[in-house]
């Protein structure tokens, strides 16, 4: 063979190859496909033309096809309609995925699938009022033929629930049954409709503490006697309240009212007693049928089983009515992975929309969860509820120690007492652009990760937005709270909310490129992002968020390092009218506020030495900060290898609020730069500080990314751009 031909040939080879590997590399992953529908039927092969009737169908011949196929996607297409689950839809092992075998369950394209806790009622079920003595129950006689019922009981419907009391260092717990109108929620009939009652010193007769015990009690006020009078055949009735701190909201059982005297007894206690000193000290009476006379609010009589509402308008035969009944998650997933959810609503559950446990790799992408008890997404477990109501005290714990798996309970205040908690939350699961809206407390409690070890869990909730969440209770139940190691909260819209958007607990949290825009409404003392009272929780890293309209009633903070909170890098933020104080250093060290944008505030940055005063018992010999720091080993690693700075934390004055360096940031319109002492650290030596426009793109549609020729790079050398176009969904 010739030299030309052995060429010829090395070349014909070498192209066979290639489109050999060429072929390989792009060859479509074989799917197997189920289908389940409405119209399926039991027997069933799921195939598109005789689908399962069931999610359970579907789940068990998934089962059985991974037991002899471990390297096909299989995708289950879910018809469209609401499937009403009558128990949680349970994934464990057995149904597991894998990184070769991913299984997702999605809605069929251009066919809305809902899952729900509820049960479906026809229009034809809603009756007007035609009991007279019922009719005259209502305070508003005008209404009385507004107010619709519809018989519960003929139903089948027995299953009401009950109102618990919630609010401040009381655990996550189902709301009792609710009312959606074509996916409005209703809410129980309350006194005022939308204001609320403010307290008067002298209306407080007896506040239920006792001070120099720190003993509490329930206590009495008095309330409008006239009032008071048109409840005489009311039952059950609730009030919801800041009672003395805006931080510490509670629903409180009313234990008796007398109109006589218009003393109003509670059968619930109040950690901190009652006050009428604050203007936050308001609250509201609830679950009322003799108030039921505004559009969205209804009434269940328990004993006749009857469901009394008014409605937004004229129900029609085309409106979907539902009632919430489901106690347990809508999804539970325990020790599974590569599991998806795409495309598909849940809504109207008592307690938890998805709950996941020891998982990897699971996901929920682009579904909406509304209407929820308590949040749409728990990753990790809870803690057993406690049965004793006080604040955790971590030098004499009393909180019980036990796990709760498939619920939140006491989580947070057993992290209180006991910080390297671990929830067993599993690895890389992510909720993925979602719409979680109208959850009754909180929005999602994402866990993961060994604080001890510190290992990653890399848990993540990534281009989604928050409406409404903390219907019930938003006591530091906040649209996320995040815990545990090494989890991250990117690109997310935190609408409107009463108080705060992101809780933080734990080690190496990355919270990024989100906008909060109007936290804290009715709140005093508490910031949109907060973590505090552990200097053991180092390295959380906030950067490139935009904070703006927070506050409107007390003190509030952007940004919120409460009690001696220590390592935590504040980076590429803009703050635009973000609370009275934008950032608020409450004795912590080693946090780093660089590089961010301050806009029109009263005070950009608020140090304190509490820990010298006020709050100086944390630092106590035994007390709650050397529990904390030795729960971590902070002395040994890794947590000595990776926070060296906080080898010597006893040793190196820790009640100064030092090391706090603020550096490269642009403060502009701001009454006040800083209200701490000079020697806790240079705040005012290395930023600019200016009235005049530094050449922002837009000001007047608050686009505040600068300018390729501001005069911040000009004054600020070492100053980078903002990435403010990436801050936000992505759409």
């Amino acid at each position: 063979m010739t030299f030309l031909k052995l060429v010829f040939m090395k070349y014909i080879l070498i192209a066979v190859s290639l489109l050999l590997f060429t072929a390989k590399a792009s060859a479509v992953q074989p799917v197997k496909e189920f289908y389940v529908s409405l119209q399926g039927r039991l027997g069933n092969d799921g195939s598109k033309q005789y689908p399962f009737s069931s999610l359970n169908e579907a789940k068990e011949a998934v089962r059985k096809y991974i037991e002899k196929n471990s390297d096909t996607d299989i995708n289950v297409w879910v018809r469209g309609g609401t499937y009403e689950l009558l128990s949680s839809f349970e994934l464990n092992n057995d149904n597991s995925g894998s990184e070769s075998c991913a299984i997702t369950y999605q809605s069929y394209p251009g066919e809305k699938v809902i899952l729900t806790g509820g049960r479906i009622i026809s229009p034809k079920r809603v009756k007007s009022i035609s009991n007279s003595s019922t009719k005259n129950r209502f305070t508003d006689q005008s209404v009385a033929d507004k107010i619709k019922v519809i018989n519960l009981q003929d139903l089948g419907i027995t299953d009401y629930g009950n109102i618990q009391i919630t609010g401040f260092r009381r655990p996550y717990v189902n709301a009792a049954m609710e009312l959606f109108i074509n996916g409005q929620p209703f809410h129980l009939a309350r006194y005022p409709n939308k204001s609320q009652i403010r307290i008067q010193p002298d209306e407080v007769i007896d506040a239920g503490v006792i001070k120099a015990e720190k003993e509490f009690y329930p206590g009495t006020i008095r309330f409008d006697k006239k009032r008071l009078a048109l409840w005489g055949d009311a039952q059950n009735i609730f009030t919801c309240g800041n009672f003395k701190y805006a931080w510490a909201t509670d629903q409180l059982k009313v234990k008796s009212i007398d109109a006589n005297s218009g003393e109003v007894r509670f059968e619930d206690s109040h950690m901190f007693g009652i006050s009428g000193e604050h203007k936050w000290n308001q609250y509201y009476y609830f679950n009322i049928l003799e108030e039921l006379d505004a559009p969205g609010e209804y009434y269940i009589d328990h004993k006749k089983g009857l469901l009394y509402f008014y409605p937004f308008s004229k129900i029609k035969s085309s409106d979907t009515i539902m009632v919430s009944l489901l106690e347990e998650p809508l999804i539970v997933m325990q020790n599974v992975n590569y599991i998806s959810f795409r495309n598909i609503d849940f809504e109207a559950g008592r307690g938890i929309g998805v709950y996941m446990e020891n998982t990897e790799s699971n996901k929920i992408e682009s579904c909406t969860i509304r209407n929820m008890g308590v949040v749409a997404v728990s990753i990790g477990k809870g803690s057993k509820p406690a049965t004793i109501y006080g604040h955790p005290d971590e030098t004499n714990p009393f909180l019980p120690g036990e796990k709760l798996s498939g619920g939140i309970g006491s989580l947070y205040d057993y992290i209180y007492e006991n910080t390297t908690f671990n929830r067993d939350g599993g690895k890389n699961n992510g909720i993925i652009n979602c719409l979680i809206e109208n959850t009754g407390c909180g929005g999602i409690s994402i866990g993961g990760g060994n604080r001890l070890t510190l290992e990653k869990a890399g848990n993540y909730v990534y281009n989604c937005e928050f409406s409404n969440c903390g219907r019930l209770d938003y006591s530091y139940k906040s649209p996320v709270n995040i815990d545990g190691v090494g989890n991250k909260i990117q690109h997310c819209q935190f609408n409107t909310c009463q108080a705060t958007a992101i809780y933080i607990h734990g080690n190496d949290h990355i919270v990024e490129y989100n906008v909060i825009d109007g936290a804290c409404k009715f709140m005093d003392d508490q910031g949109a992002v907060y973590l505090g009272r552990d200097p053991s929780e180092f390295g959380n890293i906030i950067r490139y968020n935009f904070l703006k309209n927070i506050g409107n009633i007390g003190v509030t903070m952007g940004v919120y390092f409460d009690d001696g909170a220590c390592g935590t890098q504040l980076y590429g933020n803009v703050f635009y009218k973000a609370g009275t104080r934008n950032v608020l250093v409450g004795g912590g060290q080693y946090n780093k506020i660089e590089n961010n944008i301050f806009i029109d505030a009263e005070m950009a940055i608020h140090l304190d030495n509490r820990l010298e005063n006020w709050a100086k018992n944390s630092l106590r010999p035994n007390g709650t900060f050397e529990i904390r720091m030795n729960a971590m080993n902070y002395k040994q690693s890794p947590f000595a290898k990776k926070y060296p700075e906080m080898i010597r934390y006893f040793e190196d004055s820790p009640a100064i609020p030092k090391h706090n360096d603020v550096k490269n940031n642009v403060f502009v319109r701001i009454k006040l730069i800083n209200n701490g002492k000079k020697e806790w650290g240079p705040v005012l030596d290395q930023n600019m500080i200016t009235d005049q426009d530094i050449g922002f793109a837009d000001f007047a549609h608050q686009d505040f990314s600068l300018k390729d020729n501001s005069i911040v790079f000009e004054k600020l050398p070492e100053f980078k751009a903002i990435p403010f176009s990436k801050i936000g969904r992505i759409q």
